[in-house]
């Protein structure tokens, strides 16, 4: 049986979700993107601040391949992990940026080639499928950098997908929930686009 919930008690859910996921989830991403430019910055001498340019975008994208070297067979130190991660953000991101060279030649004197490029390929699978779901909900993503500027939803999905289990207005529960993740300073995505997207994301949820 589906059971309906007014807008006051959807604020009262999402207010839990803004305390215990969803706000937090954003800087969270901001500072896993700052720490990492920051670290390799100083360790390596490289400097990746245009990666802050789409700080919970960039971490929403590259946090899960954080968790994928941590869990597998890779001997790194942090230092080197991090050196990875952000060869993967700048290729994914800004591919065609002359900084680039530096990234990978600090990789390859490090030994890292191989574990690098198998964490790309994770990232470009990654990105490729959170780019079929977009297009599956019709969200127009004309240039990749439209895909971007949603990877920060990524690590929220499974939020947004209990929030869609209850049977509301997905048009006001996508503004309420996208009005939360503007609230937090940090996301460059503007409230009307991102509440459509979300809209969108419940309707295919539910």
């Amino acid at each position: 049986m589906d059971f309906l919930i007014n807008e006051s008690q959807l604020r009262a859910i999402l207010q839990e979700q803004d305390e215990s996921r969803m706000s937090d989830y954003m800087k969270t991403m901001y500072s896993f993107t700052k720490n990492l430019a920051n670290r390799v910055g100083k360790v390596y001498g490289l400097n990746l601040k245009m990666l802050l340019t789409w700080g919970t975008a960039v971490g929403g994208l590259v946090m899960p391949l954080d968790q994928f070297i941590k869990s597998g067979n890779f001997d790194l130190s942090d230092d080197q992990r991090y050196l990875v991660l952000a060869g993967a953000a700048f290729i994914l991101f800004y591919d065609n940026k002359k900084g680039l060279v530096n990234v990978l030649e600090k990789i390859k004197e490090e030994g890292l080639e191989e574990v690098f490029r198998t964490t790309l390929d994770k990232g470009r699978d990654l990105k490729s499928a959170f780019k079929g779901f977009l297009s599956s909900i019709n969200v127009s993503i004309g240039s990749f950098m439209d895909t971007v500027a949603y990877a920060f939803l990524i690590p929220i999905i499974i939020d947004i997908q209990h929030i869609a289990e209850g049977s509301v207005d997905p048009k006001d529960a996508g503004l309420l929930i996208a009005e939360r993740l503007i609230s937090s300073g940090i996301v460059v995505v503007g409230t009307q686009v991102l509440s459509q997207v979300i809209r969108k994301i419940i309707q295919k949820l539910k």
